[in-house]
This record gives C-alpha cells, sequence and structure tokens, in this order.
C-alpha cells in the first residue's frame, strides 16, 4: 500500500457518517488496498454500478462495444444501487459508479470515496458550467474532481401544444405572461395546471423548485447556509424566512389554478389525466414524458421555464446532474477503469444516451436537442440559465416534502419557513459533533 492511498484510508466511522448510518460503528479502518482477484488470464473484470433499471439495455449494447475494443476488460454492470452502501462497508465498492448527484452523493465525495479525475482526457471535454454543478456542493481536499457529469435532467412546464394554440396562448416568458395564460385557460374552463399533491415529492421538485429557484441564487444561498453552520435561527440572514418568503404567494397562486380535488390525486392520476388533455400544463420533469407518450402516443408536448419574473433573462430551468460518473478510489483496477469512463464519455456514446432519454449532454460540444418535448429548454441549458433544485440540498433526514406539501395544505407560511429552519440548524448541530 502506498503512502498517498494510505493517507486517504476511510474509518469505517467515517462512513457510516457519511451515509447517515453512523451508530456503535468501531473504529476499524478500511484496508483501501484491496485485491487482485477480478484480474485473472490477462482479463480485468469492472464492476459497473448504475442506477437507472430502465437504461440497462442502452449500457449493455455500450458495454459490449467497449469489449469489443478493449478484449483485456470485462464490465459486468448492476443496476442495484441498494448495493452501493453495503458494498462500501464490506469495502468492496463497485469499480465505476454512475449516481444522481446530490446531497446524499456529495457526503460520499466529501469523504473521499471516489478518485480524482481531473487528469483524465475525457474531464477537459465536459462544460465548465454543468461539472460546476458537481463542484458546487463540495470537493474533497477542496480541489479533486471526483465526478464527472454524463446526463442533465432539466426540467420545467410541460406543456400541451394543441390546447395552447386551440385557445390562441403563447409560451409565457414572463411571471404576468404565464399568469394571464392560466387565466384564459381558465376562464375558458380548462384546468390551467394539473395538481398532484397527494405526492409531496411533485410539489417539490416542481411548484416549490421552480418558484424558489426562479426567485433567488439557490445554489449561493446553500453555501452561505452551510457556512453559518447552526447558527441558524428565523432572524439570520442566511436563514429560510429571511431568503424563501416572496417564493411562497406564488406557490400559493399556481395553487389556485390546479383542478379541484388536487390533494387526492398522485403522480400517476396526473400522468393519466394529462395525457387525456385534461389541463394545460403540468409541473413535471422528462421523467413524465414518456409516460405520458405511452398513454396517448399522439400528444404533442413541449416544455419551458417557469417564468417567475418579468424579466426573461432571469428566467431559468430547473437541472439535476441524472447520472455522474464517478471512480473508486481504492479500486485495484484503476487503468482499466479509467479506459471504461474515458469510452463513456466518447461523444458518440454518452449524446446518444441523452438523446434518447430527454436529457442534457454535458460536453462542451454537445449538439442542441431537437427533441420538441425538451427543445424549450435549449437556451436556458446553452446559457447556464439553471439552478439544482433546493429540495436536493436537504439531507435524507429532513422530511422536506411532507412540510411543501403541508405548507400548500395549511397556507401558513411563517409556520413553514420555521420549520425549514428548525431543520436545518438540527441537521448542522448533529453534523457538527
Amino acid at each position: 500500500m502506498n503512502v498517498s492511498l494510505k493517507a486517504t484510508l476511510l474509518t469505517r466511522r467515517s462512513l457510516l457518517r457519511a451515509t447517515g448510518l453512523a451508530g456503535a460503528a468501531a473504529i476499524l479502518p478500511l484496508t483501501g488496498c484491496g485485491t487482485n482477484a477480478s484480474q485473472q488470464n490477462g482479463i480485468t473484470t469492472l464492476r459497473f454500478m448504475q442506477n437507472k433499471p430502465e437504461v440497462v439495455d442502452y449500457f449493455n449494447q455500450v458495454i459490449k462495444d467497449f469489449e469489443a475494443l478493449n478484449p483485456d476488460i470485462r464490465v459486468i454492470q448492476d443496476f442495484n444501487e441498494g448495493n452501493f452502501v453495503p458494498g462500501l462497508v464490506r469495502n468492496d465498492p463497485p469499480d465505476v459508479v454512475t449516481r444522481g448527484f446530490a446531497q446524499a452523493t456529495a457526503d460520499f465525495v466529501k469523504k473521499g470515496i471516489f478518485a480524482d479525475l481531473s487528469d483524465l482526457p475525457a474531464a477537459s471535454t465536459i462544460n465548465p458550467e454543468m461539472q460546476e454543478l458537481i463542484s458546487s456542493w463540495g470537493r474533497y481536499n477542496g480541489n479533486e474532481t471526483s465526478a464527472l457529469p454524463f446526463s442533465v435532467a432539466a426540467a420545467g412546464v410541460i406543456y400541451n401544444r394543441d390546447i395552447f394554440e386551440a385557445h390562441g396562448v403563447s409560451v409565457p416568458t414572463t411571471w404576468d405572461e404565464f399568469v394571464a395564460a392560466c387565466e384564459t385557460f381558465k376562464a375558458a374552463g380548462t384546468v390551467p395546471v394539473y395538481g398532484t399533491y397527494k405526492d409531496p415529492w411533485t410539489l417539490a421538485q416542481g411548484m416549490f423548485d421552480y418558484v424558489a429557484g426562479g426567485s433567488l441564487d439557490v445554489a449561493e444561498f446553500f453555501a452561505n447556509l452551510t457556512a453559518a453552520g447552526a447558527d441558524v435561527s428565523t432572524a439570520a440572514p442566511e436563514s429560510f424566512t429571511n431568503n424563501f418568503g416572496p417564493a411562497l404567494p406564488k406557490m400559493l397562486q399556481l395553487t389556485s389554478y390546479s383542478q379541484g380535488g388536487a390533494e387526492s390525486k398522485n403522480y400517476a392520476d396526473g400522468n393519466a389525466a394529462f395525457a387525456k388533455g385534461q389541463a394545460a400544463m403540468y409541473l413535471q420533469g422528462p421523467w413524465a414524458l414518456s409516460q405520458l407518450v405511452a398513454a396517448r402516443p399522439e400528444i404533442r408536448l413541449g416544455t419551458f421555464p417557469l417564468p417567475v419574473t418579468n424579466n426573461p433573462e432571469e428566467t431559468k430551468a430547473r437541472v439535476n446532474v441524472d447520472m455522474a460518473l464517478s471512480i473508486a478510489r481504492n479500486t485495484p483496477n484503476m487503468a482499466a477503469a479509467q479506459r471504461f469512463v474515458g469510452y463513456l464519455l466518447e461523444p458518440a456514446v454518452v449524446n446518444t444516451y441523452n438523446e434518447k432519454n430527454a436529457a442534457f449532454s454535458p460536453l462542451k460540444d454537445a449538439p442542441a436537442v431537437t427533441n420538441p418535448q425538451i427543445s424549450g429548454l435549449n437556451d436556458s441549458i446553452k446559457e447556464a440559465r439553471y439552478f439544482q433544485g433546493a429540495v436536493t440540498y436537504f439531507p435524507p433526514s429532513v422530511p422536506v416534502n411532507n412540510y411543501i406539501q403541508s405548507f400548500v395544505y395549511s397556507k401558513n407560511g411563517d409556520q413553514f419557513l420555521s420549520a425549514l429552519d428548525d431543520e436545518w440548524r438540527r441537521v448542522a448541530e448533529r453534523t457538527a459533533v
């Protein structure tokens, strides 16, 4: 074991803290040395863990093509993300990992679970603005690149093109235009925005994230909030109370444009109803598009970023790094893993994946999206007018989705924001120990 590797070894206790499983764990060092059991007869076997069962077939073909070009490497695909944390605890992580990048993955990065990829040739092909979506969560040792974006999902307002055209409504570019469109639909007896409040996550990633992200700099806010540590109160400059207040009236205005009984409708109900043309708009991400088309193949859909102000240049789309590539720091198969990651980020692989999955490629020279269902977000992506959803910054221990749902039902904004301040302070106090 070399000195530089030994310096990065984690204890089981620090690992369990990273995964939210800290408890009476013995402070036993992970060996970090690995074994060469994956290297036999000149063939290196890599374990590739990805988090999307629905794209297994795509990656099976990618792996087949890669192995044909690299006969000394065999890749086994593991799409059961539930194996990830147990593998870390057993010191048997996958060699190459792709995960959605948010708070949970950022915790792994900060603990040094993943290797530095900054020297990989593929790293220089990534759009710096998209790489910043990952770096903004924090970097190991302050300068490492522990993950490279592979797929960026952009979300906004899904709309029914036929309903818009039938009512002579253009895609709104300001808040006033959006409200006017809603009033037009409402006056004509058409539901402006289909609500699925029974599933609180739909309120969180949609209404809350869209309005909050369009009203303030989400990344900067959470960076300041994290820096403040446990010094969070309703009176503090870095509090939810003092920053998210302006978003709440617009959230409630949005609820006034949903159908009656939205509280009893879930995501599946919303997909079924919207596919049938029962509303003009739907606050959902690209994951809903395939289901809508499956329910009604002839439906004509588009997406636009929700304009929260009356300045079109301030309008932003909600994005998340849906897949980011990392290599386990202590893999004994580093060279093979680097070759595989480099192949995954070849334009023919990464661009094709995103085209097939209604997402955006992270490459500098990626072509503009032509899919009419999401092409309305092209300008926002090209000009880096986007934000990561506020709810993605919360650790899993905070039931932020339920708090948002309670606010929509009770309309008590002071209570809602105060609760978020209290929850954040408790998390800061725990993690400071």
